[in-house]
Parts: structure tokens; sequence; C-alpha cells
């Protein structure tokens, strides 16, 4: 892997870019369901009328943020590498204090079987990903009318307990048939998704997560809480290099739009980071600027090549030109990725 990708999936994940080579390993109430009517609007996407989508839904998106706990979470990632069926199971400890800061601490890994120097490289690789982890990886809506729009909810009979606290159960699915599934068991009270687990079109579990010990309300905390490595800038009024026009893709998956886009500036070079999401998944997409060509090579005689690659339900592309080099990260189709990656240049 270069240099310029590295640092590239890196940010895409706000990870250094030292550390980006883990990648594989690291990804390696009981009535019916929610009834709709829905009309198309001029953008593509439907207008949904809500007529009984559950109340504690409306808790769900800034729950991690805006409620105080602490508690053990068991973590669990299944995908193919090289074809074979591969396994990152860990314990991790969150705590968060009720008003935005947050940490996510590695207690122990369980599966793979690691050396102690990879072990130390997965542990470092942890800490740098927990904003990452925070923001986009734990399921949960973040647009509660962007996911009603793009998924519908079922409620389940049964109310599991999870770590001790009463949830209710729901089964999400996408309207588009993107083959994804997901079950979310949530404490009504607060919003918190304490357990949930994602599967593919054929039911296998992909991806899951699950409280084993939770405390509310935990009080002061000697964590140490997580800052932003790489903060950027908001895109719109930041300062550009000369030279530098940032990619603006035109064509974007079916549900989605762009939630936030930055500038960012490491080790010297510059990257554009836009994140885009359909209520529930996330899209990310970075530019990266090259420097000035000397061999005198026209804009108009640039040539491309696309890179792609799937770790898990993840989609990776990579487009590299003589301007600068495009990343995509996503759940969605091949072609989706190609007609998004195509309609930035």
């Amino acid at each position: 892997m270069t240099r310029a990708r590295s640092a590239a999936l890196a940010l895409l994940f706000a990870l250094p870019a030292a550390l980006s080579l883990s990648l594989v390993l690291s990804l390696a109430a009981c009535d019916s369901g929610s009834q709709v009517e829905s009309e198309q609007r001029g953008d593509g996407l439907l207008a949904v009328e809500h007529t009984s989508s559950p109340s504690f839904l409306a808790l769900v998106p800034d729950a991690p943020e805006r409620v105080p706990h602490a508690g053990l979470r068991r973590v669990e990632v299944h995908v193919d590498v090289d074809g074979q069926p591969t396994s990152l199971v860990y314990l991790e400890r969150v705590t968060a204090d009720g008003h935005g800061r947050y940490a996510i601490e590695l207690v122990q890994v369980d599966q793979p079987s690691m050396t102690p120097s990879q072990l130390e490289i997965f542990e470092e690789l942890q800490r740098a990903r927990q904003g990452f982890f925070f923001k986009y990886r734990d399921l949960r809506i973040r647009d509660l009318e962007l996911f009603l729009q793009n998924y519908t909810v079922e409620v389940l009979p049964a109310m599991p307990l999870v770590a001790g606290v009463e949830c209710v159960e729901i089964d999400v699915h996408p309207r588009l048939p993107r083959g994804a599934q997901y079950r979310m068991a949530i404490d009504t009270r607060t919003g918190l998704v304490m357990r949930a687990v994602e599967r593919d079109a054929n039911g296998q579990v992909i991806a899951s997560s699950a409280f084993e010990e939770f405390t509310p309300n935990p009080g002061p905390s000697a964590a140490q809480f997580f800052v932003e490595r790489y903060p950027g800038t908001p895109l719109a009024g930041a300062p550009l290099p000369p030279g530098f026009v940032p990619a603006a893709p035109q064509i974007l998956p079916e549900g989605y739009r762009e939630i936030t886009s930055d500038l960012l500036e490491v080790a010297g070079d510059h990257y554009v980071r836009r994140v885009y999401g359909d209520g529930l998944e996330n899209l990310f997409f970075l530019q990266r600027r090259e420097p000035p060509s000397s061999s005198g090579q026209s804009a108009e005689s640039a040539t491309y090549r696309v890179r792609l690659a799937q770790l898990g339900a993840w989609r990776v592309a990579e487009l590299v030109q003589t301007r600068g080099s495009l990343f995509v990260l996503a759940k969605v189709s091949e072609a989706e990725v190609l007609e998004f990656l195509r309609s930035a240049l």
C-alpha cells in the first residue's frame, strides 16, 4: 500500500497513517411495525408520512452524547480474508459523561490470537479510532427523518434484558434492496442501543455489539476522554491551497445526503473529507491533493485508474489521477461506488 493510499484510508477512519495497515483486521413496545404512506419527491427521496413509528426512536440519535453511562461491551466482526472466514472478537470499556466527552478502551482480544507486538499495535489502533467508533461504527439511528425515509421498522414482541436493562427490540430493513438486515435492542427510557446485530442478505451475522455490564450515571470517571487527532476545518469558508479545487460528487447512492465536509492537513498533505449518510449507514469520501506536477501533463490528458476491494460489508475504492486521488468507503454496490466516483471528476 502506498503512503498516500495508507494515509487516505487512515483519514477515512480518523487513524494515524502508520496504523492503517491494520484496517483489514479491525474490519478483518409490542405492537406491529411502523405503517407509512409515501410519495415521490423532486429530489428522488421518498417523502414519508409516519403514522405509527415508535416514539422512543426520537431519543436514539443523540443518546450516546446525551446520556451519561459506562459499561463493558463485546464487539464481533466477521469477514472473509483471502476467501477464509475470519473473526475479530474483543471486549471494550465505554465511558460517556453526558456532555459529549467519551472514551472507548480495549479490555481484551478473544479472537484472533495475537503476538505481543500485534496486540500492542492493535491497542494503539483502537485508541486512535475511538472517534470513528463512537460517531460511525456503533449502530444507531443518526437522523430520524432520513432513517424513516430509507428503512422500515418492526417492533418485536420480546423485551429482552441486556446487561440488566429492559429493552425493546426492533428489526430494521432497508427500503432499497441492499441486502443488509439489522436488529437493535434499545433502552426506551434513554434511547441507548444496548445490543445491535447486522446480518448480510443470507442472514449471516457480520457484526454485532452488546453491553455485558452497564452502569447508568456512573459519576466522575478516571477515563482519558478522546481528543480528535484530525479535527479538520469545515470546508465552507476554509482556506484552500492554491489550485486545490474540492471534488464534489454529484450522484449519490439513493437515499444518501451529505452530512459533513471538512479540510484536513496531515504531514503537509491536504485532504477534503466528506461524510454522507442515509440515517443509519455512512459513506466516506476523501480527496487527496497531489503536489503540482513537474511533468507538464495537462488536465485534459489526465488518465484514471480505479482500485476496488471489499472488506466484509464495506467496499473500498481508490481512483488515482494526475491531479490527486479519491477514496470511497461505503456499504453500497460496486456500481453505486463507481457512479459516485465518476460524478466527482
